[in-house]
């Protein structure tokens, strides 16, 4: 027949006595241990719980020194230096963000030293915190002004703001690209640079007088007057439909309660407030300085002599076309730049000035260097451009009674400061320029392209609407 199997009950002599009922069962299941304590009956298939346990913690403790090999590695392979960042609070930076100036290159690097920060394109009275690292960055004005331009004639986004029809000035019909960006650049110049007045307009695109000076006093609007097309703050559309205004509260346009050439007590009051003053000439110090303030440390690669391949840079480029530098620009273009900047070259020789002072402060403080050589050889040939007072002096003139070439004590030897002589004499062989003209077809295809643009292709489409005036807030 077929067997069966019983469970039996044993009596102290190991015995069966009888078959277990199934409530024994249950009760002797109940009350067995879950492993044997003296590990003598351990059958075969308990001995891989006992070696699982020491296995994941080695795994644990492998995963944990490769992760913190590799962030050890990309601060330098310092230990001592991670464990000293760690030990540091952050300080929280809000950033003013002048454009033009590589603001964003600076905002998307700091992150990546460890430094919470905040930045936008607004006055100084919008952004300004009192619990918080206040920096900003400043441009030589020289290049900070061709910048703006060349941001303009190129309208990287395809914006209708850009548009032609607002009359930003590029060149002739059948210039090429680089002879239109001369030509544009002449007559943008020519327009701000003598005796502008503010009905006079600005292209809907920067106004580049004092441009960095005036985000530090910018903001004390009106709210009829900044609405006005034209010369009001910048529009997304064209001007037969021109849209939302934005960048209400910055300084790309000349508020009509604001200064073409802010007080100089003020500027140095508002810069005074500011924990980081840098320039883009010394970014990277810049950077650091930014860091110290916020952490009381800086990143291993700002250290002098440090890898610079390693340093986390996270460059941000907002394309614009510009052929030519500003030493190759004629010499009448270079007076009507010193012209619209004489407060911005002020500001900037400061900034000069603050970054040297605060950096060598810090260096001594930690016992490290992060103004390097170089750096410093390229700040103090800015420095000697000017003696001082020389630019102050040269604020004497009202602006509205300026005329070129009038606005400083030595304009004619600023004009040439950074131009090259082109060599003449029988040696010198005469550039051979292949000339390409548009015909008035593709000016015209050309000119259409520009003119259909639509703001739509950087922003959402109720950005486009018309709305209660406000400024435009970015994020990333």
């Amino acid at each position: 027949g077929r067997a069966h199997l019983h469970f039996a009950s044993f009596d102290v002599d190991g015995y069966a006595t009888r078959p277990m009922t199934d409530l024994e069962r249950g009760v002797a299941d109940e009350r067995a241990p879950l492993r044997p304590t003296d590990g003598s009956s351990a059958s075969p298939s308990s001995a891989p719980s006992k070696i699982s346990f020491p296995l994941m913690v080695a795994f644990a403790v492998l995963g944990l020194g490769a992760t913190l090999g590799s962030f050890v590695s990309s601060w330098g392979g310092d230990i001592v230096q991670v464990l000293q960042l760690a030990s540091h609070n952050k300080i929280p930076v809000s950033y003013m963000h002048v454009p033009r100036t590589g603001g964003d290159t600076l905002r998307f690097t700091v992150p990546h030293l460890g430094v919470p920060i905040t930045g936008e394109e607004r006055c100084y009275k919008y952004v300004h915190r009192e619990r918080a690292i206040n920096a900003v960055m400043f441009r030589d004005p020289r290049e900070h002004v061709l910048s703006q331009f060349s941001h303009c004639f190129a309208n990287p986004h395809g914006a209708a703001s850009m548009s032609p029809l607002w009359g930003f000035p590029r060149g002739n019909r059948g210039d090429t690209p680089k002879l239109g960006w001369m030509n544009g650049l002449n007559k943008w110049l020519k327009h701000f640079g003598e005796n502008w007045h503010r009905e006079d307009g600005y292209f809907n695109c920067f106004n580049p007088i004092n441009m960095q000076a005036r985000y530090l006093t910018c903001g004390a609007k009106d709210e009829v007057k900044d609405k006005e097309i034209h010369t009001g703050a910048e529009r997304w559309g064209t001007p037969d439909d021109p849209g939302r205004a934005v960048w209400f509260q910055s300084a790309h346009y000349l508020g009509a309660n604001d200064d073409a050439e802010p007080d100089l007590e003020k500027l140095i009051r508002r810069l005074d407030s500011m924990q980081v003053v840098g320039v883009t000439e010394a970014m990277k110090a810049t950077a650091c300085l930014i860091e110290y303030q916020s952490r009381g440390t800086v990143h291993p690669q700002c250290e002098c002599g440090s890898d610079e391949k390693k340093f986390p840079w996270k460059e941000e480029r907002n394309e614009a076309y510009q052929p030519y530098a500003y030493a190759e620009i004629s010499e009448h273009s270079r007076e009507l730049v010193m012209n619209v900047t004489r407060v911005d070259r002020l500001v900037h020789r400061y900034a000069v000035k603050r970054l040297i002072r605060d950096s060598l402060r810090a260096e001594e403080k930690m016992g490290k260097r992060f103004l390097c050589s170089a750096t410093r050889r390229v700040l103090d040939a800015m420095l000697d451009e000017h003696k001082d007072g020389e630019l102050e002096a040269a604020l004497d003139q009202a602006w509205d009674e300026y005329r070129p070439g009038e606005k400083s004590l030595n304009h004619a030897e600023e004009a040439s400061m950074g131009a090259f002589a082109i060599p003449r004499g029988p040696l010198a062989k005469p550039r051979k320029r292949s000339v390409r003209t548009y015909t008035a077809a593709e000016q015209e295809e050309l000119m259409v392209k520009m003119t259909e643009a639509r703001a739509a292709e950087v922003l959402p489409r109720e950005a486009l609407e018309e709305v209660p005036m406000t400024h435009f807030e970015y994020s990333r």
